[in-house]
C-alpha cells in the first residue's frame, strides 16, 4: 500500500500489517530482523504480526522458513487481494474522502457519532494524516469536514490517492460511460497526435474523471494565460475539445474550455521515451528563451555525454525539463512524486540522485524558482535520465572467448544473447579466429572471457572482463555494468 493511503488508516496494527505486506511483496525473502529495522518496531512485534498474517491469509499465501530467512509466495492472488481489501472494512477515513470528493459533507460531531468515536478521538485520527495532506499543500477544515487547499493540489491528491494507490473497496473508478465515450469519439484518431503523450489510458481517464467531477461541483481550475493560449493553439487540442458536447450531455453540465486545456497540459507533461519527433515538437511549441536548452547542455556535460547520440539524448532531456517547468508554472505540486519511489531511489541510486539534486539546486533556480518539490524533480530526473541514457547509449561490439564445459559455454552464450543481444553486437569467436589481429580490432569495445590463460597469452589493449569458469550472479552484474553502465536495478 502506498504511503498516501497508509496515512489514513486509523488502526495502527492494520497500518503496520500493510507496511509489512508491502515490504515482503517486494523482497520475497526476508528476516524478522530486517522487517523490525525497516518498520522501526521490536522483533517480538513483527513475530506477532507474522503469526497474524499466516492465520488471516491462510492458504492464499505461503510463508516458508529457511536458513536464509522467510520466503513469501502468493498462492491464490485473487483471494489474497480480497483479504487485503477486507482489512480496510472499518477504515472510515477512506469512505469520508470519497464522500468529500463527491461533495457530500458532514459536521465532525456527526461523523464521530456515525462511526462510533468520541469527537476528541475522531479529531486525533484526523490529525494523524495531516503530514500527508501538508505535502500536497492541503489541510483538514471543519465544519463541515472537508479538505482545503488550491484546486490543482486537490486534484493531484485525489489522483494519487485513487490511481497511484492500490485498489481498495473504497477506490473511485472513472465512469465506464466516460471511457467508452473517449474511445468511441476518438476511434481511429488515437496515436496520430503531433506532440502526443506518454500517459497511460487509465491515467488519462482519471484526469478527465477528476476534472469533470470537480467542475460539476463548481470547483474549476485556473491556468497561466500563456500556457492556456499555447494549449488552445496546439493542433492536437481540437481533437480533445471535440468531446465537449458529449461530456456536457453525459454529465448534464457545461464543461468549461479551460478544463480541456488543463487535461491537455497535464497529460502532455507525461513525456515519452521513444518518440523523438514528438519530443522535438513539444519543445518547439511550448518553450521560450534558451534557459532549458542551456540547462540541458550543462546536465549532459555533467554526465559526460558525448558522441553521435548526444543530440538525440538532448531532445528527450530538454522535453523532460520543459515538462517539469510547465508543471511548476501550473502548480508546483504536479511535480510531486510518490514517497515509495523516492525511497527506492534514495536506497539504490543515492549518488546519482544527490548529484542531480545539487545540479538542479545550482543550475535550475530560474526554471523551478526554488521549488519545494525540487527533491521530487531530482528523483524523476534520476529515473528518466538513466532510462534515456541506457536506451540511447551507443551499441557496443563485444567478443566472447569461452572455454571449459561445453554446456556451460552454451549457457553463457545463450544468456548473453538474451540479455544483451537485442542492442549490442556479440561475437563468440571460434578457435580458428583467435589471433592477435582479431583481438586488436579497434572497433571492439569489450572482450569477455572465462579463461584466464587468454589474459596471459594475448596482449589485450581492448577493455576486457574475466568471468569465473562458472559465472555467478556477481559476474553477470559486473558484465551488465560494463556493457550498460546506465542501467539500474530499481527493485
Amino acid at each position: 500500500m502506498r504511503d498516501i493511503q497508509l496515512a489514513f488508516i486509523s488502526n495502527r496494527t492494520t497500518s503496520r500489517i500493510f507496511k509489512i505486506l508491502g515490504i515482503i511483496e517486494r523482497m520475497r525473502l526476508f528476516t524478522i530482523k530486517q522487517l523490525a529495522e525497516r518498520i522501526k518496531v521490536t522483533e517480538r512485534t513483527i513475530a506477532n504480526d507474522m503469526k497474524y498474517i499466516r492465520d488471516y491469509f491462510d492458504g492464499s499465501i505461503a510463508l516458508t522458513s529457511g536458513n536464509n530467512g522467510v520466503l513469501f509466495e502468493e498462492k491464490k492472488p485473487t483471494e489474497y487481494k480480497k483479504l487485503k481489501q477486507k482489512l480496510l472494512d472499518n477504515e472510515c477515513l477512506f469512505e469520508i474522502i470519497g464522500n468529500i470528493f463527491y461533495g457530500k459533507f458532514a459536521r465532525v460531531d456527526e461523523l464521530a457519532e456515525h462511526y462510533h468515536f468520541s469527537e476528541s478521538s475522531f479529531r486525533r485520527m484526523l490529525n494523524q494524516s495531516n503530514s500527508i495532506l501538508k505535502m500536497y499543500g492541503l489541510q483538514w477544515a471543519s465544519n463541515p469536514l472537508t479538505i482545503q487547499g488550491e484546486e490543482a493540489n486537490l486534484r493531484k491528491f485525489y489522483k494519487d490517492f485513487y490511481y497511484e494507490g492500490i485498489e481498495t473497496k473504497y477506490t473511485l473508478l472513472p465512469d465506464l460511460e466516460l471511457q467508452n465515450l473517449i474511445l468511441t469519439k476518438l476511434e481511429g484518431k488515437l496515436g496520430n497526435y503531433g506532440i502526443g503523450s506518454g500517459t497511460t489510458p487509465a491515467s488519462h481517464y482519471y484526469t478527465y474523471f477528476i476534472a469533470i467531477k470537480r467542475a460539476s461541483l463548481g470547483f474549476t481550475i485556473s491556468l497561466p494565460e500563456e500556457l492556456k493560449r499555447l494549449a488552445y493553439q496546439e493542433t492536437d487540442f481540437p481533437l480533445m475539445y471535440s468531446l465537449k458536447p458529449d461530456i456536457d450531455k453525459l454529465y448534464n453540465i457545461t464543461f468549461p474550455k479551460i478544463e480541456f486545456a488543463w487535461i491537455y497540459l497535464v497529460s502532455l507533461c507525461e513525456r515519452t521515451l521513444d518518440r523523438q519527433d514528438q519530443e522535438e515538437r513539444f519543445y518547439d511549441h511550448f518553450h521560450s528563451g534558451n534557459e532549458i536548452a542551456d540547462l540541458t547542455d550543462d546536465f549532459l556535460s555533467m554526465r559526460e555525454v558525448s558522441g553521435k547520440d548526444r543530440q538525440t539524448i538532448a531532445t528527450f532531456i530538454r522535453a523532460f525539463f520543459l515538462s517539469r517547468n510547465i508543471n511548476h508554472r501550473i502548480s508546483p505540486v504536479l511535480n510531486k512524486e510518490m514517497s515509495d519511489l523516492k525511497e527506492v531511489i534514495f536506497n539504490l541510486d543515492y549518488v546519482d540522485y544527490q548529484r542531480n539534486y545539487l545540479f538542479l539546486k545550482k543550475e535550475g533556480e530560474n526554471i523551478f524558482n526554488s521549488s519545494i518539490y525540487l527533491e521530487d524533480i531530482a528523483v524523476a530526473l534520476t529515473v528518466y535520465s538513466d532510462l534515456i541514457l541506457d536506451i540511447y547509449a551507443p551499441s557496443k561490439k563485444i567478443y566472447f572467448l569461452l572455454e571449459g564445459d561445453h554446456f556451460m559455454c552454451q549457457y553463457i552464450r545463450t544468456r548473453a544473447i538474451q540479455q544483451f543481444g537485442m542492442k549490442h553486437s556479440l561475437s563468440f569467436l571460434p578457435l580458428q579466429s583467435l589471433t592477435n589481429d582479431v583481438l586488436e580490432d579497434t572497433d571492439v569495445d569489450l572482450i569477455v572471457t572465462n579463461y584466464s590463460r587468454y589474459i596471459l597469452d594475448y596482449t589485450l589493449h581492448t577493455d576486457y572482463l574475466l568471468l569465473k569458469a562458472v559465472p555467478d550472479e556477481q559476474d553477470w552484474q559486473q558484465l551488465e555494468k560494463k556493457i550498460d553502465p546506465y542501467r539500474k536495478k530499481r527493485v
